[in-house]
């Protein structure tokens, strides 16, 4: 399966590498400043730690500009700002604000840390090959959305009638939804979708589910914070819910499949830092994850009165009993 953990092998010729790459760094970034511009509206630790392992540390040989602000407030004004900076290269962490970031300029690098189908959404031209100046990763795509739903099948083998959630007007979450419309024709699984725009929307489509009865639900990634209020919403339902959002399962939730966030800023370290070593984004493949989690919840398991196969238990990565 795509998401087995890496061997260990993998994991010590990938740690010589970024010891490598930071001896490199510290070697040449002695003497000069690098200035990262930042689009974000999310803590992204991951990433900022894996840039200080190549040896980028803040107020030494890195300045990082506009980090922290309330960018999805009004991203094409902070984007303008930040482009007016002059960095060498800009971070985004998401569509919209890595899309502003490209109204704002044509020359200065932007790097998409977690992108959601960029191909389909027209911010790239290809994952092989982006064009332009916006590179990064394809964090999320349209096969994992029915990947999302071929294993839900798999753990519930009953599954008939599904209904798929999704934040209205979202174009995003639409583009996903397809890819686990395609799966469920595959699979024999009714779909059906309902959208929302808010807590209290939610609430109604699950008073709704309560009386529908549907085998499970799949939650989009377009619900984004929405998706905290599912998991109480799911359980008073009794309804199997499947997330894209790991934390979900801890939480009490089901399932969820979503990517490992820590290769994935590894490899958009690695990015940067090709960049700021004077690589053009045109020139590199926009990066797909190379793990994934996919985690299962028991205790809910048990209290919806489910039993997972055997085999769907041996593919999860992570289990809370």
């Amino acid at each position: 399966m795509s998401g087995a953990p890496m061997s260990g092998r993998r994991r010590a010729v990938g740690a010589i590498g970024a010891c490598f790459l930071a001896g490199r760094v510290a070697a040449m970034a002695e003497d000069r400043v690098y200035r990262i511009g930042v689009l974000c509206d999310e803590q992204v630790p991951y990433f900022w730690q894996q840039l200080g392992a190549l040896g980028y540390e803040d107020h030494r040989n890195v300045e990082y500009l506009q980090r922290g602000v309330d960018a999805s407030a009004d991203p094409d004004r902070y984007a303008t700002r930040l482009v007016g900076a002059r960095p060498n290269v800009i971070v985004a962490c998401s569509n919209d604000l890595a899309a502003a970031a490209k109204r704002a300029t044509t020359e200065i690098p932007i790097v998409l840390l977690y992108g959601v189908a960029p191909v389909e959404v027209g911010l790239v031209q290809s994952l092989a090959r982006p064009g332009g100046n916006l590179t990064g990763s394809a964090a999320i795509t349209v096969e994992m959305a029915g990947k999302s739903l071929e294993l839900f099948k798999s753990a519930i083998p009953g599954l008939r009638r599904a209904v798929a959630l999704l934040r209205t007007g979202d174009a995003v979450g639409r583009i996903l939804h397809a890819g686990t419309q395609r799966m469920a024709g595959a699979l024999g699984v009714s779909l059906t979708t309902i959208e929302v725009r808010d807590a209290g929307e939610l609430s109604s489509a699950f008073d709704r589910l309560g009386r529908e009865r549907p085998d499970g639900v799949i939650v989009s990634s377009s619900l984004g914070p929405l998706a905290y209020d599912v998991v109480g919403l799911a359980a008073t339902q009794r309804i199997p819910t499947m997330y894209p959002f790991a934390p979900r399962v801890r939480e009490g939730g089901l399932m969820a499949y979503a990517p490992n966030w820590i290769p994935q800023s590894e490899n958009n370290a690695r990015i940067v830092h090709r960049i700021l070593q004077g690589a053009k984004p045109r020139d590199i493949p926009m990066q797909q994850p190379v793990e994934y989690f996919f985690g299962i919840n028991l205790k809910t398991a048990r209290a919806l009165g489910l039993t997972i196969p055997r085999d769907v238990l041996l593919r999860a990565t992570r289990i809370v009993e």
